[in-house]
């Protein structure tokens, strides 16, 4: 059984969507440099130490570490890979969700007067090597109606209702999940990505409505029950498979 995720996590990434908003356009500089070079930065000109430039976006990025920050008119977007030997470490990861709260949602959006949140989002992306686990998961997604397949590319969502607490009259938000599975037929591995979101409907007028520990929370939740459950379905026919 896989009891710890923590232990497969190779990257995590954090947005915000948001309705199209074009005088952001003319505020990006400011933006960047509000990012880059404030007091006590997490994502200060170190980690990024590259700025790319087009019309209506800037990217922020690093090559080595693969990071990056993703600013336009309607998305504000974090990447983070997990390398031992440089940039960010699994360890890092609560430091990173708080540095988004603090610099993005709290900062870039509420000092910009970013209107009408749309979604924010949250992706854990994993490598698994586990001898079995790809083949397992072809078998059981394709069954045997096609032979020789060795790779696989797949992507399903699941709507998830919110708790009774979360909800509101006249209000209609809602959770969703975004599964994302890859299987090269040259590699042995299989990646997986799971993006969970949470809806605004109608959107969020302000950025400071936005409750981000809770959505957090709900997130790490469904990482640790749902998706490690039903990966741990596809682990138990490996398991059986090594023991007959």
């Amino acid at each position: 059984m896989i009891e710890n995720l923590n232990d497969y996590l190779v990257g995590i990434a954090l947005g915000v969507r948001f309705r199209p908003n074009f005088s952001i356009e003319d505020k990006l500089g400011e933006i960047t440099d509000s990012i880059l070079y404030s007091e006590d930065s997490l994502f200060s000109s170190k980690v990024f130490p590259e700025v790319g430039s087009n019309f209506g976006l800037r990217t922020l990025m690093n090559k080595d570490t693969d990071n990056k920050l993703h600013i336009d008119n309607s998305n504000i977007v974090l990447e983070i890979s997990f390398k031992d030997n440089q940039g960010f470490v699994k360890n890092d990861a609560d430091d990173i969700l708080e540095a988004f709260k603090r610099q993005i949602i709290n900062d870039v959006l509420r000092q910009h007067n970013i209107q009408e949140i749309v979604r924010v989002g949250y992706i854990q992306r994993y490598l698994f090597t586990i001898d079995g686990l790809a083949k397992s998961f072809i078998d059981r997604t394709l069954g045997q109606t096609l032979e020789g397949i060795n790779d696989i590319s797949l992507k399903f969502s699941k709507r998830i209702p919110l708790p009774r607490s979360l909800a509101k009259e006249d209000v209609n938000d809602y959770d969703n999940s975004i599964y994302t599975v890859n299987k090269k037929s040259n590699e042995q591995y299989i990646s997986i990505a799971i993006d969970y979101q949470s809806f605004f409907d109608p959107f969020l007028q302000r950025s400071d409505l936005i409750n981000y520990q809770q959505f957090i929370q709900r997130a790490t939740d469904f990482y640790k029950n749902n998706f490690l459950t039903w990966l741990n379905s596809y682990y138990a026919e490996v398991l059986l498979e090594q023991t007959v």
